[in-house]
């Protein structure tokens, strides 16, 4: 059974067109941010091996599933979280800060994060929008 392999090309239009946004400063910001950040697929396939070499495999789908909701909401994101750093989960996000130390020092010492079977966070800076 082969896999369906999209190039990076792809996974942007996919999620581009899942984007609701209709101001194109916005749009443009998500779209140079994407063309930088999105993973070719032998780098995803790299990430994976790496992961599950470590039998990290429920971490690895984590963060996939936290990227791609990113990604999803990445217009919304840059409307009101422009240039911070964030802790998204699950479509929404759960912290922010100007300084990325000092917010995933707050959220691994959080109770959400310290009670739960996967102790995996993802964080990520919201594009600027100029």
């Amino acid at each position: 059974m082969s896999e369906l392999k999209m190039t990076t090309q792809q996974q942007l239009e996919a999620i581009e067109a899942q984007w609701e946004e209709e101001d194109p400063r916005i749009l443009e910001a998500a779209r140079e941010f994407l063309k930088d950040d999105l993973s070719t697929d032998e780098e995803n396939e790299k990430l994976k091996k790496a992961y599950l070499h470590r039998g990290r495999e429920k971490e690895y789908e984590y963060e996939s599933k936290q990227e791609y909701l990113f990604y999803k909401h990445l217009p919304s994101l840059i409307k009101n979280y422009s240039g911070l750093y964030v802790w998204f989960e699950d479509g929404e996000v759960k912290d922010y800060d100007q300084d990325e130390v000092t917010l995933c020092g707050r959220v691994v010492r959080s109770d959400a994060v310290r009670e739960r079977e996967i102790r995996a966070i993802y964080v990520n800076k919201v594009p600027e929008l100029n």
